[in-house]
């Protein structure tokens, strides 16, 4: 069978398209958001996105969010407050689980948040089995900075006001007011309010 000219330029167009009316799409149902493109979305159900106002999500990021899927009985969403800033080439994968960002957040670019892994056995293809539903989902409080190149695992919740170091992979959950790096990322130091007001006062 010959294909034709026209139907392999079809298949050649046919995912950007589709990516762009989705990108659309999700402007649309968030107009206060300011979603660059292009964004790669995958997901079943629009109503389990929501994103905040004057939240900026940088281009050429991939982002899927599943309420249903065979490997797993959790449903995954995606909730992005006001004002987070998530920087371009993010990785984010809400399903299996849910993964929330509270307001004046900060991802830097080449973030990924995983909100459930595969388990792991030798009798089958990984992925082929289904996602550990013992430890998912992923809660970044209010005023979180994480640096570019980090990985949050399942599970993790990053407490306010908390900084973690470029290129770190978290692995368990971190404490409000702490800075931690590493792989596995562990505590630095501790955050002290009076720190910065001090540094002000001496200008």
């Amino acid at each position: 069978m010959t294909i034709k000219r026209w139907q392999k330029l079809f298949w050649i167009i046919r995912k950007p398209v589709v990516h762009s009316l989705k990108n659309l799409y999700v402007q649309y149902k968030n107009p206060n958001a300011d979603i660059s493109a292009p964004i790669v979305w995958k997901y079943d159900d629009i109503e389990a996105i929501s994103i905040g106002s004057q939240t900026l999500i940088e281009p050429f990021s991939q982002i899927v969010v599943e309420v249903s899927s065979p490997l797993s009985t959790i449903p995954g969403r995606l909730r992005i407050a006001e004002r987070v800033i998530i920087g371009s080439g993010a990785n984010i994968r809400a399903a299996g689980g849910e993964i929330s960002i509270a307001r004046n957040s900060m991802l830097g670019q080449q973030v990924s948040l995983i909100a459930s892994n595969h388990l792991i056995s030798s009798e089958k293809p990984y992925r082929d089995l289904p996602w550990d539903e013992t430890k998912v989902g992923i809660s970044i409080e209010e005023n979180v900075w994480i640096g570019a190149g980090v990985t949050v695992l399942p599970g993790c919740a990053i407490g306010k006001n908390s900084v973690v170091g470029a290129g770190s992979v978290v692995t368990k959950s971190i404490p409000a007011n702490e800075v931690w790096a590493g792989i596995p990322a562990k505590k630095i130091r501790d955050i002290i309010q009076s720190k910065f007001l001090v540094n002000l006062s001496t200008k």
